[in-house]
């Protein structure tokens, strides 16, 4: 069985600058955090109240003191859309404030394309929904929480799927673009193999996205829902019959992730390859 690798994790890569949209990027966060509380108001109302309130005291604990009361100038147009969040302004200005502080922006920065450190602009993605989770579970029992955000991010996913996007005919197809030479090499150090007819196996060796994060969240549960279970959904984008498993993953402490796509059409054994498998899984030189 023939195995590549791809990509070569670079030291600096955290450190490089990074030029971002902070409006179009604190969009996004807050489009996801008003879909949850959109989520938690209309499965579990009794409780929705006291969520909020456990949100805002959690943001605003997290929030160097001289962002406490500071007032950002683009929350009435971040809300505007958010009628979730609109309704709690004081959450959505720690949320912001929060958001800011993570970039190492100033709290009365106007929301204008700038450049960024990588590894602060990565965690501006983890570092608001990990706290929404972990409120969740003391809010609602973890359990239960965990069960109410899994939900969450398959219907989110769902409902943000481009109708017109570009599917994959099958899983070698997928396999074969992976593999080819990039003009610029990928920090994701990836090795890619197929076992199987419908069967397309891939390791990831580093992920970036949580070296970014560090040690920053502790919970390596909480972590593997904020970081990890969307892909589940995610990987679907290539086609409705393409089905991911993992079992293996950095987030929860493993030394890789283990991924396999299973094209459905060909094949519906899910089952996984064992460790030795991925133990074993080098490439050729």
């Amino acid at each position: 069985m023939k195995f590549v690798k791809t990509g070569k994790y670079s030291e600096d890569v955290l450190e490089r600058l990074v030029e971002i949209d902070p409006l179009k990027e604190a969009l996004n966060r807050f489009e996801k955090m008003n879909y949850l509380l959109g989520f938690v108001k209309e499965r579990n109302p009794e409780i929705y109240p006291e969520y909020i309130n456990n949100l805002l005291a959690k943001y605003q604990n997290l929030l160097e003191d001289e962002r406490k009361k500071a007032n950002p100038i683009d929350l009435d147009e971040l809300v505007s859309e958010n009628p979730n969040l609109k309704e709690h302004l004081e959450l959505a200005r720690a949320v912001l404030n929060y958001f800011l502080q993570i970039l190492q922006l100033p709290a009365e920065a106007k929301l204008e394309k700038i450049k960024v450190v990588n590894r602060d602009y990565f965690q501006s993605y983890s570092h608001i929904s990990y706290p929404n989770l972990l409120v969740l579970t003391d809010t609602l029992g973890r359990a239960e929480a965990i069960a109410l955000y899994k939900k969450f991010i398959t219907q989110h996913t769902l409902e943000n799927r481009d109708p017109d996007r570009k599917t994959a005919d099958n899983v070698e197809i997928i396999f074969t673009k992976a593999i080819e030479p990039k003009e610029v090499q990928s920090d994701w150090e990836i090795v890619h193999g197929m076992f199987g007819d419908g069967k397309y196996a891939f390791r990831n060796n580093n992920c970036v996205f949580l070296t970014a994060i560090g040690d920053d969240l502790s919970d390596l549960e909480l972590k593997y829902y904020v970081c990890c279970y969307g892909d589940y959904e995610k990987f679907k984008n290539y086609h409705d019959s393409i089905l991911l498993t993992m079992e293996h993953t950095i987030a929860q402490g493993d030394p890789y992730c283990s991924r396999v796509l299973h094209d459905t059409r060909v094949d519906w054994d899910l089952t996984h390859p064992p460790k030795s498998f991925w133990d074993s899984m080098e490439p050729e030189e």
